[in-house]
C-alpha cells in the first residue's frame, strides 16, 4: 500500500483544498499553508481530475465551491481532523515535540523580535534546538535557497530573485534619520529624503549592492531623485550609532536599528513610501519539519516591537 495515500488520495490535496475554502482564493490559501500557489493550484486540479468533478469555481472572487464541493467538503475536514487528533494522540505519548531548527535573520531584528521569539519558542518546546545563524538580507537568500537555513527573519528589499522563496510580513516601520540630540536636524519631528541629501550621511546596508535591486535606502533616495552625500556605510547597527555620535555624518536606517542607540535622536522620513517590511521568509520548495513549522508559527503571532507599536501609535 502506498503510506502517502488512500485509494489514490493524497492528504496534501486535501489540506490545500481546505486553506483554498478557508483562505477565499488561492493565492492566500498558498501562504497560509507555506506552499506557492502554482503547488497548491495543482493540488486542486488533481483532486478534481481524481473526483471527476470540478470543486471550486474559479471565476468568482473569492472562489465559491460548486455543489460537488460543497458535497465534498466536510468529509475533507473530517479527514484531516482525524489525522490531526491522531498525531496529537501520538505527541501527548511521546512526550513534547523534538527537533533542530536553523533561524536566520538581520541584525537589526535581533536585540529586540528575535530575543522576544525565542524566548517565547522555548517555553513552549523546550526540547526543540534553535541554531541563529546572523547575515545580510542577500546571503539568508542564498543560505534558504541552499537548505542551509529553514527560515529566515529579512526585510522584503532587497528582492529575492527565486520564485520558490515565499514570505509572510511580520511588520513595517519607517525609515529614519538618525542624530546627536544637540544637531539642528534633532528638533524636526519629520525629515525629507531631500533635506537629507544636504548633510554628510552614513548608511545602513551593504555598500556593493546589487543597483537593480536596491534596498530600502537606496530606494529612498532613488525615488525622491537625489543624490546623497555619502560618507561611509556599514553592515553593524551598532556601528552606525558609532560613527553618528563622532559627528562624522547623520545617519539613515531602519527605525529598529535606530532605537536601539538610545542616546541619538530618531527622525522619521516623512515620505510615506519609505518603509521597510519585514517577514518571514521559508523555501517552498523543501519540506517543512515539524521543528521548523512549530516556529514558524510562533514568529507569525509575536507581537510586533514595541519600538515599531509606539510608532505606529503615533502615525
Amino acid at each position: 500500500m502506498n503510506t502517502r495515500s488512500i485509494d489514490g488520495y493524497r492528504l496534501e490535496w486535501l489540506t490545500s483544498f481546505l486553506a483554498v475554502v478557508d483562505f477565499g482564493g488561492f493565492a492566500a490559501g498558498a501562504e497560509a499553508t507555506y506552499r506557492s500557489q502554482p503547488r497548491v493550484s495543482t493540488h486542486v486540479a488533481q483532486l478534481e481530475r481524481h473526483l471527476g468533478v470540478v470543486l471550486i469555481d474559479r471565476h468568482e472572487r473569492p472562489v465559491r465551491l460548486t455543489e460537488a464541493g460543497i458535497a465534498f467538503l466536510e468529509h475533507a475536514r473530517a479527514v484531516v481532523r482525524s489525522l490531526e487528533t491522531g498525531t496529537a494522540s501520538v505527541q501527548a505519548v511521546l512526550g513534547m515535540l523534538r527537533g533542530h531548527v536553523r533561524l536566520g535573520s538581520y541584525a537589526g531584528a535581533g536585540p529586540t523580535f528575535v530575543a522576544a521569539s525565542l524566548e517565547a519558542f522555548r517555553r513552549l518546546h523546550p526540547h526543540i534546538e534553535v541554531e541563529l545563524v546572523e547575515d545580510e538580507s542577500e546571503a539568508l537568500a542564498a543560505a534558504l535557497r541552499s537548505g542551509d537555513i529553514d527560515l529566515a527573519i529579512r526585510p522584503v528589499l532587497p528582492a529575492v530573485r527565486d520564485a520558490s522563496l515565499l514570505y509572510q510580513a511580520l511588520w513595517e516601520e519607517p525609515l529614519v534619520a538618525l542624530t546627536p540630540p544637540d544637531h539642528p536636524l534633532a528638533a524636526s519631528e519629520y525629515i525629507s529624503v531631500a533635506e537629507l541629501a544636504a548633510h554628510p550621511l552614513v548608511l545602513l546596508g551593504d555598500a556593493h549592492g546589487d543597483p537593480d535591486h536596491p534596498d530600502e535606502i537606496r530606494r529612498a533616495f532613488r525615488t525622491a531623485g537625489v543624490s546623497p552625500r555619502v560618507v561611509l556605510r556599514t553592515r553593524e547597527p551598532a556601528t552606525l550609532a558609532g560613527l553618528v555620535r563622532r559627528r562624522l555624518g547623520v545617519g539613515v536606517c531602519d527605525l529598529l536599528s535606530g532605537t536601539a542607540a538610545g542616546d541619538l535622536t530618531v527622525i522619521p522620513l516623512l515620505d510615506s513610501g519609505n518603509r521597510r517590511l519585514v517577514s518571514v521568509f521559508w523555501n517552498s520548495s523543501r519540506p517543512m519539519q515539524p521543528a521548523a513549522r512549530a516556529l514558524m508559527d510562533l514568529l507569525v503571532q509575536v507581537p510586533v516591537p514595541a519600538e515599531v507599536s509606539s510608532y505606529q501609535r503615533r502615525a
